[in-house]
């Protein structure tokens, strides 16, 4: 029986710097996971962690990507850069298992935000939701717009994301011991193929399977 991974999301003790460098003393602090195969939660040829933190202004999220391949186009917000690579993180604040927040970020630094409702089978997205105060940055070691670079190691992403974007939370900002549901992404387009990972496994290739989101627990220890 499938049980949902929990991550202890701690309290920033002071705001987060975002400039992709994940240098700031909290992150040392806080909890890193490492994503898993979606479809088999195996272990990728290339290693993805993660952390979290929160304020009562933001919740933080940091990815740090290993990548001798890294690539992107689209420097634009709101396009389909999930056909190139990406980190993503989906958000469903209520629990509710069908509605949540879709934030997807790529080694150009583009944005694709958009507010999903999943029900029954059918999906929609809500392309021209915007989270009006999102703050992202990217540090990339290597040359995202040249395929095969030798110079390729890695890329680090923060996102800082306005707890207003969370409207159907129960507490604004979260109390400690609040629980959200939320799972971690990323799409890699290596030259061997295509790997997607997750830190709550799906058990497919499939992001949007809310069912299989990990519980989020805000916590007040301050790091």
């Amino acid at each position: 029986m499938f049980q949902r991974p929990e991550y202890i999301c701690y309290r920033a003790a002071k705001p987060i710097a975002i400039n992709g460098q994940l240098d700031d003393p909290s992150w040392q602090k806080a909890p890193a996971v490492e994503l898993a195969l979606a479809d088999s939660g195996g272990k990728p040829k290339q290693r993805t962690t993660a952390r979290l933190l929160w304020d009562n202004d933001y919740l933080y999220i940091a990815f740090y990507c290993e990548d001798t391949d890294i690539w992107g186009t689209t420097t634009e917000r709101d396009q389909d850069i999930y056909n190139q690579e990406v980190v993503e993180v989906f958000i469903d604040d209520d629990c509710d298992d069908y509605s949540y927040i879709e934030i997807e970020v790529s080694p150009l630094n583009a944005v694709l935000d958009l507010f999903v409702l999943n029900r029954g089978g059918q999906i929609r997205g809500l392309f021209d939701w915007n989270s009006e105060g999102l703050r992202t940055a990217v540090i990339v070691e290597g040359d995202p717009t040249r395929r095969g670079s030798k110079e390729d190691r890695s890329w680090t992403v923060e996102m800082a994301i306005p707890m207003a974007d969370f409207m159907t939370a129960p507490n604004l900002p979260p109390q400690p011991g609040d629980v959200w549901h939320i799972n971690l992404y990323r799409i890699d387009r290596a030259g061997w193929g295509d790997e997607y990972s997750a830190w709550s496994s799906p058990g497919i290739i499939n992001y949007h399977t809310p069912q299989r989101f990990g519980r989020l627990v805000f916590s007040d220890t301050r790091v």
